[in-house]
């Protein structure tokens, strides 16, 4: 004789969601069966409160990681525009698995907060494998720049006929990043007096003399998609140093 197979029976499922269990002053809550029941807690007391103020720390933790990838995220697209004429990150990411804007938001992101560049050191405008120059002295009158550089490297990776290019900042605008092309000085040169063209405010308001000025020069060859990494430089009003 064969054997009867059981049916299984099937689980029934509430419609209803069951309440969540809760810690409260060193009691917890649940519900069995539809019955609330209470037992005394297993956690010590205010460990559920801790809990929570850790997950609101990582929260706000988690908020400011996404508002700081955010603000890198519109500083590279603006950065990469105006650089649309010497644009190291292009042939530099070629090396590379990563596009030239991710390559770019790598490098500089720890050097940005949510609102903008809080560390002007680390920050890059230019990367690349030419010889960077020698840099010796920097002088300001107002608005007007005078740098001066000697030859440094060999021959083949510092060329006299590379052009200079100027990223910067102003202090008061660290979301602002500018650029001035020098396609008129060459490495050849050893020396550079320029005036920036746009000391304002985004809304045309004129920038006090007495504003800061960070300054990133890098050198570019005319010839080939080839250019020397940006060296950071901090100038303050009626500075006139002697660099090492």
């Amino acid at each position: 004789m064969s054997k009867k197979k059981k049916k299984k029976k099937k689980k029934m499922t509430s419609p209803f969601r069951q309440p969540s269990t809760t810690r409260s002053g060193g009691i917890t809550t649940y519900y069995r069966k539809g019955k609330e029941c209470q037992c005394a807690s297993k956690r010590p007391a205010g460990s559920t409160e801790a809990r929570d103020r850790r997950h609101a720390n990582r929260s706000a933790r988690q908020q400011l990681l996404t508002n700081v990838f955010k603000f890198v995220d519109r500083l590279v697209k603006t950065l990469l525009r105006k650089l649309a004429e010497a644009n190291s990150w292009v042939p530099f990411a070629k090396d590379t698995s990563m596009s030239a804007p991710n390559l770019c938001h790598k490098v500089n992101a720890s050097a940005c907060g949510e609102h903008g560049v809080e560390n002007f050191r680390a920050f890059m405008f230019s990367v690349g494998w030419l010889a960077v120059p020698l840099y010796t002295r920097v002088c300001r009158d107002g608005w007007t720049f005078t740098l001066e550089w000697r030859r440094h490297g060999i021959l083949d990776e510092a060329r006299d006929g590379d052009t200079l290019i100027m990223g910067y900042f102003y202090d008061c605008l660290p979301d602002a990043p500018r650029v001035l092309y020098l396609p008129a000085v060459t490495r050849g040169d050893g020396t550079a007096t320029f005036t920036l063209p746009d000391p304002a405010g985004p809304g045309g308001e004129p920038l006090s003399p007495e504003t800061v000025v960070h300054i990133y020069p890098y050198f570019k060859c005319p010839d080939v998609e080839e250019y020397t990494r940006s060296i950071y430089l901090r100038v303050a009003p009626g500075a006139e140093e002697v660099l090492g």
